[in-house]
């Protein structure tokens, strides 16, 4: 029996010390570690796909539109009346837009014949936008007729339709 104590003592310290029945741990910490840095791997992967990176960080893209401030604004409608007279000036076209009844045929065939003259009509009563784009409008082609038939003429058609010619435009 005494050859047992030996042993049971060896046995004792040997399990205080971490060694004696248990098996080598080595293997399950290299597979551990192993195990962590795959799956480091993994999520860096993952965050490195989405961007998802730190310091990267981009505000969210916003919609920006070029909004054309003229549309509501009689000003730009004055701008876009000049314009057109002047194009329909340039096709070779007289007329003048007015707001009201039309002119009967019978008497917008004789000026259309005589002096190459129409009214167009753009609807029973003007906003502040038609008008602005009509009295600019007008002013160029006013200037044109008179240019090519003579006042006596713009004032007898302005009379017809119980219309004053529009004022030059001032300033520059």
């Amino acid at each position: 029996m005494e050859s047992a104590k030996p042993t049971l003592a060896v046995a004792l310290a040997d399990e205080r010390l971490g060694k004696g029945w248990q098996r080598s741990r080595t293997r399950i910490r290299v597979v551990a570690v192993l195990a962590s840095l795959t799956a480091a791997l993994i999520v860096y992967g993952l965050f490195d796909r989405f961007r998802v990176t730190p310091g990267e960080a981009k505000p969210d893209r916003q919609l920006i539109a070029a909004v054309d401030m003229r549309v509501g604004n009689p000003a730009g409608a004055a701008e876009r009346g000049e314009a057109k007279a002047r194009a329909d000036v340039e096709a070779g076209l007289l007329q003048l837009e007015v707001f009201g009844p039309a002119t009967p045929a019978a008497k917008a065939q004789s000026l259309k014949h005589r002096y190459g003259f129409a009214w167009l009509v753009k609807g029973k009563e003007a906003d502040a936008l038609t008008q602005a784009h009509a009295d600019a409008y007008n002013r160029v082609m006013q200037a044109e007729i008179e240019r090519k038939h003579g006042r006596e003429v713009l004032d007898q058609l302005m009379g017809e339709r119980g219309l004053s010619p529009v004022k030059p435009k001032e300033g520059p």
